[in-house]
């Protein structure tokens, strides 16, 4: 009787500690169905961020948006074989003036060497990938205006002009409240190139687009700034915007030769012919103050006067020569005799032309 009465009054508990199948039933289900609704929204999610990014790059709206800074269908079609190439993977990126334009655009150049076709099609291609660079950065001038010197960033580079006309490039190395300073520029010997406290120096700098700002500040001593022999400037709130350029330009600095050119006519009432001919026993030494694919700016004992044409050699680098013909747009004379050139490309070749912009922009 006693083992009995003790198997029924645990009989209950055994029965409460069992699991009913209903509720097991009903507990997977559960289980199952959040499983199920897991995998769906990861792969919901997954397609969502699949159709961003497809947005993100969509042919029509690229070649909508290139258009509108007026980029030709030839650069247009250009990009897009970039973005394919590089696996781009901001392709919008390309249409406004970033290091991922610059880095891609670099990469197009290099690389055309290596395409098959003739020597004069690889450096059409080069000559077209700098147009989209010079281009974008055209639009991008257009909102980038400085109104201070206050506004100058650290490693932004400016340029010094003396009197003569001789220019020094250098960079910024401070910022303050009450003045800015720039890295001591250096001659082509090496040397320090130092004014007095107190003297007037002209400098400029130039924004995105090429766009030209010039100022008139004053030296107020020297100093070292994180280990750089620096100027220290005053500030100016008087920064001339000049016009716009076309192409961006760059301090050369380099010897060149230039030649006079003499319109020569030859026949009689309609027959008379024009041939330009270069004055080769006439050549006279200049040296080239900056450089862009538009023209350059020339120091010389001997200048041309306005409007006169001429031949000019020099190299943007040790063995990169390039020979472009120009035409003198404004001379300003500097001394009794010594003037500055201000000279406008009239014919250059692709070569020469890449050759000059692979100097100005340095992708490498």
């Amino acid at each position: 009787m006693y083992l009995l009465q003790t198997t029924s009054r645990y009989a209950g508990q055994l029965f409460k500690q069992s699991a009913d199948p209903v509720t097991s039933l009903i507990f997977v289900g559960v289980i199952l169905l959040l499983f199920v609704l897991l995998i769906i929204g990861n792969s919901i999610s997954q397609s969502r961020s699949q159709s961003a990014n497809s947005r993100k790059y969509n042919k029509r709206a690229f070649r909508k948006s290139a258009q509108t800074i007026g980029l030709t269908k030839k650069q247009i079609l250009l990009l897009e074989d970039f973005i394919k190439t590089y696996h781009v993977t901001k392709p919008f990126a390309l249409l406004s003036n970033t290091a991922i334009l610059n880095n891609t655009l670099g990469k197009g150049v290099r690389d055309a060497d290596h395409l098959q076709g003739t020597n004069s099609q690889k450096e059409a291609r080069k000559l077209e990938i700098y147009r989209i660079k010079q281009r974008i950065e055209r639009v991008a001038g257009k909102f980038g205006r400085i109104t201070s010197t206050k506004d100058f960033r650290l490693n932004d580079k400016i340029t010094f002009e003396l009197e003569s006309g001789l220019r020094y490039n250098s960079v910024v190395t401070a910022n303050l409240k009450e003045f800015f300073c720039g890295q001591v520029p250096k001659d082509k010997h090496g040397d320090e190139v130092r004014w007095k406290k107190g003297t007037r120096i002209k400098v400029y700098l130039w924004g995105t687009g090429g766009a030209e700002f010039s100022f008139i500040c004053k030296t107020l001593g020297y100093n070292s700034i994180k280990g750089f022999s620096s100027i220290l400037l005053s500030h100016s709130q008087k920064i001339t915007h000049s016009h716009q350029r076309k192409f961006r330009r760059k301090t050369l600095n380099r010897p060149c030769y230039f030649f006079p050119i003499k319109i020569i006519e030859s026949g009689y009432g309609r027959k008379v012919t024009k041939e330009a001919v270069v004055m080769k026993n006439q050549g006279h030494l200049g040296t080239i103050l900056d450089v862009s694919a538009g023209g350059c700016s020339i120091n010389s004992n001997s200048p041309l006067r306005r409007g006169e044409l001429l031949k000019i050699e020099f190299e943007t680098t040790r063995g990169n020569s390039v020979i472009a013909f120009g035409k003198v747009i404004n001379m300003r004379l500097t001394g009794r005799r010594r003037g500055i050139m201000h000279i406008m490309f009239t014919k250059a070749s692709g070569k020469n032309l890449n050759r000059i912009n692979a100097y100005v922009y340095d992708f490498a």
